[in-house]
């Protein structure tokens, strides 16, 4: 039988080599990229010193082609040596000069901060072509953390995940603090939390004195994220410190390597906690742990304004150490204890113990009570105890917290992160202020009546604020208080800030600070310069301090504008010197839109228009207009 070839069949037969062609060249490009991506997945440096050896990835830019090496404070380039897979050789050129690497050879001569043409030979051919940079910090001490799975991307996905790991701890010359296991590192934070990149809580497996700030198994890194010039938290945290505050956290701005990567600048910094060097208390959480087995299982038990959870055995006494938290209704709702006060209607959170007994709940509930009945009153005087206030606070730490949150205007000080601690009775049977936190929107970072310098505001500047402070302004040992140590150390020590201390913070960290841009450009794009950002603290600062120093050192007299808006949860006072004008107010600008209202302005009782252009020459109350957003609106 003959068989005949149609025709096309011919066809198929001519396409055979055709695809044997595509074939081979979709196979050779899929070896070229598998090159490539070995030159960028490889690369890695070893950097030595002493006997102390650690390996860094370099961070890989798309946006640039860039790899940019950063490099601790104490790694010497003759010290630093590449690695890499997927080529022979790196070619690195810059200004007509050319260097060829191989695995293993040092760093030596390449030079800091320059940018060179790169490229990956093999078999004389380039496999691929990109930038390199290497920068190094300076004066800064470099923590290396190394987590158990190698990566970071269930810790900084999910707050309540605790990775082990280890860590070490070099200082800035490159000897060795301390090395040694981590209980764990879990991620933290609130509005932070959005940005890639975190803040952290690490655990130690041991305490340990790290950087001369006392021992402890707890630590905070912040990340500085929402503050590009990395000062306000470090200048308020020293200021504190410096003033005496217990329990003031200490601080210390390093570089953090995670799983050998560069993951920026960060402020090490003590945590708010019970402790021989934190806050010399009772740690109550600890003592209920002792007692109650698997606490962490307990029955939550709620009251109309508190909650916390059963404990079939409380410790013998109660009465410290607490350390609350002064937070807003979303905050509040997330935590296992804490209560409402009943006169100012504030939540307070309890921090620790985090496990309140329905008992613990309720004396230190109670006891608040009893303070805020006393503040509040015209003497001073709680009319059921017969007790004044000064018998329920602090007089020097109530005084001192104020101040500080005042001076730098703190968008969340009345609102957020705002602590106070009672020790056992032992200890004190008063509630102390503080420790101060979180002052990243401070400084005029914030718009409008954050940023405004010649006023008083009391901490009542956002909504859901307390207005504790400015009922505490009205008793005269209190403004007395407030006065005698503004005059004492916090006038000299703004001086200092100014002059000094920012000079100071800004040589220590301005090498890291630039490779912290660089490394999380994807947040902060390409920022002003530098000392233009500073500039706005020491504007603001400067200006606050002379508006400070007339109300606290010569006793000017002050006009107050109370700002009432119950349906935006605002109660917001303002003093400015007699004859002068209101700079910025709340809700300023007509039309705005929140909780389904239209803002209309502020009026007074009588329905005429506040206008803040006006001098002051009394107090005067106002209050908010608005109306419901209608269809058309919306």
């Amino acid at each position: 039988m003959v068989h005949v070839r149609k025709k096309g069949d011919y066809r198929i037969l001519l396409l055979i080599p055709l695809l044997a062609i595509l074939v081979g060249l979709l196979y050779e490009k899929e070896q070229v990229l598998d090159v490539q991506s070995d030159c960028i997945e490889s690369l890695s440096f070893e950097v030595k010193e002493g006997a102390a050896e650690e390996t860094i990835i370099p961070f890989y830019s798309q946006k640039d082609n860039m790899f940019y090496l950063f490099l601790p404070s104490y790694a010497d380039t003759s010290n630093v040596r590449i690695y890499f897979e997927g080529a022979e050789k790196i070619t690195f050129e810059e200004a007509g000069e050319s260097h060829e690497l191989k695995k293993g050879m040092t760093m030596q001569n390449l030079q800091l901060d320059k940018v060179y043409q790169t490229a990956f030979v093999k078999n004389s051919q380039t496999e691929r072509e990109t930038q390199f940079m290497m920068m190094r910090s300076a004066f800064l001490p470099t923590l290396f953390i190394q987590t158990q799975s190698g990566t970071m991307e269930t810790v900084d996905t999910d707050k309540s995940y605790q990775e082990p790991g280890n860590y070490v701890l070099m200082d800035a010359e490159g000897a060795l603090v301390y090395a040694d296991n981590l209980d764990h590192i879990t991620g933290r934070g609130n509005s932070t939390w959005k940005y890639p990149k975190k803040s952290y809580s690490i655990k130690l497996a041991n305490p340990a004195d790290l950087l001369g700030m006392g021992s402890a198994r707890a630590w905070i890194l912040l990340s500085n994220v929402e503050d590009i010039t990395y000062l306000r938290n470090k200048i308020t945290y020293d200021m504190a410190v410096s003033a005496g505050m217990t329990g003031a956290p200490e601080s210390r701005y390093i570089d953090l390597y995670i799983n050998n990567e560069y993951n920026g600048m960060y402020l090490l910094c003590e945590k708010i906690e019970p402790g021989e060097n934190r806050i010399p208390m009772t740690d109550l959480g600890l003592e209920n742990k002792k007692l109650n087995k698997e606490i962490q299982l307990s029955e939550s038990v709620y009251t109309e304004r508190s909650k916390g959870v059963y404990l079939e055995k409380n410790p013998k006494d109660i009465s410290g150490g607490y350390i609350i938290e002064r937070d807003e209704y979303s905050k509040y709702t997330e935590e296992i204890s804490g209560f409402q006060s009943s006169l100012l209607g504030d939540l307070y959170v309890i921090k620790s113990p985090e496990y309140a007994s329905a008992e613990e709940v309720a004396y230190i509930s109670g006891l608040f009570a009893e303070m805020e009945e006393a503040i509040v009153a015209q003497n001073g005087v709680n009319q059921d105890t017969g007790e004044s206030y000064l018998h329920y606070i602090d007089l020097q730490s109530f005084a001192q917290k104020y101040m500080i949150e005042e001076i730098c205007k703190n968008n969340g000080g009345g609102a957020t992160s705002s602590y106070f601690y009672k020790p056992e009775d032992a200890v004190s049977t008063k509630i102390f202020g503080g420790p101060v936190w979180d002052y990243d929107k401070a400084y005029g970072a914030v718009d409008g009546i954050n940023d405004s310098r010649r006023d008083l505001c009391y901490l009542t500047q956002r909504n859901e604020g307390t207005t504790l402070f400015w009922y505490l302004n009205q008793q005269p040992e209190f403004k007395e208080a407030v006065s005698e140590c503004y005059e004492k150390f916090f006038a000299d020590y703004l001086t200092e800030v100014l002059n000094e201390k920012i000079e100071e913070y800004m040589s220590q960290m301005h090498c890291s600070a630039d490779m912290d841009v660089i490394r999380w450009q994807e947040i902060y794009g390409i920022p002003e310069p530098y000392e233009k950002r500073v500039s706005v603290i020491t504007d603001f600062i400067t200006e606050r301090k002379a508006f400070l120093d007339e109300v606290w050192l010569q006793d000017a007299e002050v006009c107050t504008v109370h700002f009432v808006a119950p349906e935006w949860y605002r109660d917001t006072y303002m003093s400015a010197v007699k004859g002068e004008c209101l700079t910025a107010i709340p809700m300023q600008e007509k039309g705005q839109e929140s909780n389904g209202r239209i803002f209309e302005g502020w009026y007074t009782e009588s329905g005429e228009e506040f206008d803040m252009a006006q001098p002051l020459y009394e107090d005067v109350t106002v209050y908010a207009k608005s109306h419901e957003v209608s269809d058309r609106e919306e």
